[in-house]
């Protein structure tokens, strides 16, 4: 029996017997302790031989800094037979285990060691190759579990590593904000709330991932979606039809969109695509191999260019002869109504997580240019590798959204899609 008394938001932390964990947590929620007491524990209670758990902060000065390691002396002073030493930083435990601590500033060193459970703290802070050039291998041999925390600091390390253990059959992920733990008082964030900046409180006390890049388009939009459980497992309704949105390039990438529309307005993202140096026929192969019954292929106006290498024939013709049909054009449009079409769908939206990983990191990476000498946003957008799947959503959103656009045929006898679960995302 351990010396402590966990929170309630902690325990499941400190119990969780997942092989690899993400824990988004705010600031001063004291997720440092429950680590610390998760690896007491799982030292204290592990079969194998000489346990062994390291907890690995980014600097190893930080644990005489941030008082950590008094709480871990402390800790060790309550535990019977438990032995402090303090050159190595560790604590020796009554059945031979270890606790050790450590810093990410000298990776080398951690090499050759082994490990039934790795902690790293603030991860977006270690190096990024540490963990599978140095923390897996301790771990291999051992069946050793991987521990991941922090609070968030921008699209880093730890929003990687997040969005992968959401996916992963097995893998624990949380995303505790302020209003998950209760650790703080009414008090404490209204004066937190005060003495911070809107983004700084959206990152430190919201877990936001997307607070740091005020310039993002469809940040916040996209931080709401994945508060709300709306980035998650999103399966094919096999009565609704599936429509396509495309970005067309040449030089560079072209990109793809699958989403259904509900009967109550709600868009179903289902999955995303984008690769370059290939030709059209690559993709029609990719849409028309999926097991879907589809309604429209939204494709952007430079689908009617000619091209010599097709005989003369414009993409989209080229295109329907390859059995993509039904091709709907979508007007040209100005970027801003572009931006503002794919805005107003975002809060009725659901992404499929694994299917849609890369588009939302093209969605939320997609910015407005700073204007350096003005010392504001412009109104254009940056052009760079997130341009082609936001504006792939916005074609698909553009063209769905067009008053004029044709129904969907009723007569079209629905395909089932074996999910191996007879129930949709939404029970239905």
């Amino acid at each position: 029996m351990l010396p402590f008394c966990p929170r309630d938001w902690q325990r499941p932390l400190i119990d969780d017997p997942a092989p690899r964990i993400v824990a988004v947590v705010h600031r001063r929620a004291g997720k440092s302790t429950a680590l610390m007491w998760r690896g007491l524990k799982r030292c204290l209670t592990e079969p194998k031989p000489l346990p062994r758990v390291v907890h690995i902060l980014p600097y190893g000065v930080m644990w005489g800094r941030t008082g950590l390691w008094d709480q871990v002396t402390r800790a060790a002073d309550a535990i019977p037979g438990a032995a402090i030493r303090k050159s190595e930083m560790s604590i020796r435990l009554p059945n031979g285990g270890t606790f050790q601590c450590g810093g990410a500033d000298n990776p080398d060193s951690w090499r050759g060691g082994y490990a039934d459970e790795c902690i790293i703290d603030e991860f977006d802070d270690v190096p990024a190759g540490m963990v599978p050039l140095v923390i897996e291998p301790m771990l291999a041999d051992r069946n050793g579990t991987l521990v991941r925390s922090g609070t968030p600091k921008g699209r880093g390390l730890l929003q990687t590593a997040y969005d992968r253990a959401r996916t992963t059959p097995g893998y624990s992920a949380y995303l505790l904000d302020h209003t998950k733990t209760g650790a703080l008082s009414g008090e404490a964030i209204e004066r937190l709330r005060q003495e911070m900046t809107d983004e700084e409180f959206a990152q430190e006390l919201c877990c936001s991932f997307e607070a740091p890049n005020s310039g993002s388009y469809f940040g916040k939009l996209l931080q709401a979606a994945e508060t709300d459980g709306r980035i998650c497992k999103v399966l094919y309704d096999p009565a609704l039809p599936v429509h396509t949105g495309w970005d067309l390039g040449m030089d560079d990438s072209t990109s793809i969109w699958w989403f259904q529309i509900s009967p109550r307005g709600e868009w179903r993202w289902l999955d995303y695509y984008e690769h370059s140096g290939v030709g059209l026929d690559h993709y029609a192969k990719v849409v028309t191999e999926k097991p879907y019954v589809y309604g429209k292929h939204y494709l952007p106006h430079d689908v009617e260019v000619r091209e010599l290498t097709m005989e003369g024939r414009s993409r989209r013709q080229y295109l329907l002869g390859l059995g993509l049909r039904p091709i709907q054009v979508v007007a040209a449009s100005n970027p801003a109504d572009r931006v503002q079409a794919v805005r107003a769908i975002l809060p009725k939206s659901w992404f499929d997580a694994a299917g849609c990983a890369a588009g939302l990191k093209a969605l939320r990476a997609y910015r407005r240019q700073w204007n350096e000498r003005m010392g504001v946003w412009s109104n254009d957008a940056v052009h760079d590798s997130a341009s082609h799947g936001a504006d792939a959503c916005g074609t698909g959103v553009q063209g769905a959204r067009d008053p004029q656009a044709e129904k969907p045929k009723s007569d079209v006898t629905p395909v089932r899609l074996d999910t191996g679960s007879g129930a949709s995302w939404m029970g239905a």
